[in-house]
């Protein structure tokens, strides 16, 4: 994990603990334990609820146990202080599963948390310790190395694999504010071929889809760079191989997926063309209804996608190969290291669009504005020129500003969402590519 070596203007993330904390209060029963100072976690609340109004759930946010140390804990040692919030944990907090996080301060000072909770055995639920002060990288980051210690830690290796089983990596609780309808999507049309699929963060799991994980056959990572790292840890401790795909968007895409997935799984090819034939239908039934208003709409756009580097392809995709949109910039806003931007680059490369866009890696916001103004002229003293027009803007709610700049239309999809409330929605599989285009043709529609 590369970290940031400058300063970011309105970053896109938070740190490494951040990442933790959502996905653990994404987790059924299980309650996160911050041994840190009073502001990580009153910070980090705010600021994962910036995925959609993403909430507390069972244990989250707000609701997270602290240790809350103070200047005398610095200076002496925080583990004493760590001991007695446990033991207050225990008695009050009814968890199926712990989690206890370390802050910037505590892994600073050199506090042994590890000890301090293994000294407090037996527990009355299981615990998973991981060291995630802040400076270590970002919430992306924090995601992937929680995945790696519950398996280091909690999950079971199993004997014996489930041939039909497989475990879904890669989408981040909040900072993919679309985490919980994609992967329900998603999840619903791998079960219609047969498949058990674990998600862990979505609403219908429980402590038995985590301690069964390790049977699984296949994990799926919808990213190429969130999620690889552990999906590896995983295929050393426990022996399950993984596929690494982009996450799929509309029927082209999910199209493709799914048959990708049914030959890893080396499913009937009948069972398999029948689902994608009866969903592709169900899909362009429901577009057929929408054909008059997109047609006397100036509905094709040009498109400036900005969000991380999970999300930044897909949409682009979408955008060009589903509904026909001409994407001009695809802008990817973590801070990656060479690696991952070749990678991604690679995976760009693979996309056949009609008219290619630039990919740009920037983290800072006001460059990405400065960015574009400096490549068109249509921003320059010319009474002739090309315009980015009409113009609609993917990206978090940061980019309004870049809409209005460009004149153009705006919708949110990437964190951070702040006016929108996100509870089940997805843009995924067939049902979030119907979404997705009517968010799009509502937000042309709202000006109206």
């Amino acid at each position: 994990m590369a970290i940031c070596d400058r300063p970011i203007e309105r970053p896109r993330f938070s740190c490494m603990l951040g990442g933790v904390l959502a996905t653990v209060s994404a987790l059924p029963k299980t309650i996160p334990v911050i041994h840190g100072a009073q502001g990580c976690g009153g910070s980090l609340a705010q600021g994962i609820a910036l995925g959609g109004s993403f909430g507390t759930g069972y244990a989250g946010n707000s609701a997270v146990p602290s240790t809350n140390i103070t200047e005398s804990d610095v200076i002496f040692g925080g583990e004493d202080r760590l001991r007695e919030e446990m033991q207050g944990v225990f008695e009050v907090m009814k968890g199926e599963l712990f989690v206890v996080t370390t802050a910037c301060m505590t892994d600073i000072i050199g506090d042994d948390a590890k000890a301090v909770v293994d000294s407090l055995a037996p527990h009355p639920s299981p615990v998973v310790f991981l060291e995630s002060g802040g400076f270590k990288g970002n919430s992306y980051y924090g995601y992937g190395r929680l995945i790696e210690e519950l398996f280091l830690q909690y999950i079971p290796k199993a004997e014996k694999k489930d041939p039909k089983a497989v475990n879904i990596f890669g989408l981040v609780p909040g900072y993919d504010p679309f985490f919980r309808g994609d992967l329900d999507e998603l999840k619903r049309l791998l079960n219609a071929l047969g498949l058990t699929v674990n998600t862990f963060v979505t609403n219908d799991q429980t402590q038995e889809n985590l301690l069964r994980a390790g049977e699984a056959s296949l994990n799926i990572v919808l990213s190429r760079v969130y999620g690889v790292d552990a999906a590896e840890t995983i295929k050393k401790s426990h022996g399950i191989d993984y596929f690494i795909t982009d996450i799929p968007l509309g029927a082209v895409a999910t199209q493709v997926f799914i048959r990708d997935v049914a030959e890893k799984f080396n499913l009937e090819k009948k069972a398999v063309d029948e689902l994608l034939s009866a969903e592709t239908r169900n899909y362009y039934t429901y577009i057929d209804r929408v054909t008059d208003i997109v047609a006397d709409t100036d509905f094709q756009n040009y498109a400036v996608v900005v969000a991380n580097a999970t999300q930044a392809l897909p949409y682009a995709k979408y955008l060009d190969n589903e509904i026909g949109w001409i994407p001009a910039y695809v802008f990817i806003t973590d801070d990656l290291d060479e690696d991952q931007q070749a990678l991604l680059r690679t995976a760009f490369d693979a996309i056949t669009f009609e008219t290619k866009p630039e990919l740009v890696f920037e983290t800072d916001t006001f460059k990405i504005q400065q960015y574009i103004e400096q490549q068109n002229p249509q921003f320059l003293a010319d009474e002739y020129y090309p315009t980015i027009s009409p113009a609609f803007v993917l990206g978090s709610t940061i980019e309004r500003r870049l809409a209005e700049v460009l004149n153009g239309v705006f919708l949110s999809v990437s964190f951070p969402v702040i006016n929108r409330v996100i509870i089940s929605k997805g843009y995924a599989g067939f049902r979030g590519g119907l979404n997705l285009f009517e968010d799009l043709i509502g937000a042309l529609l709202a000006g109206r």
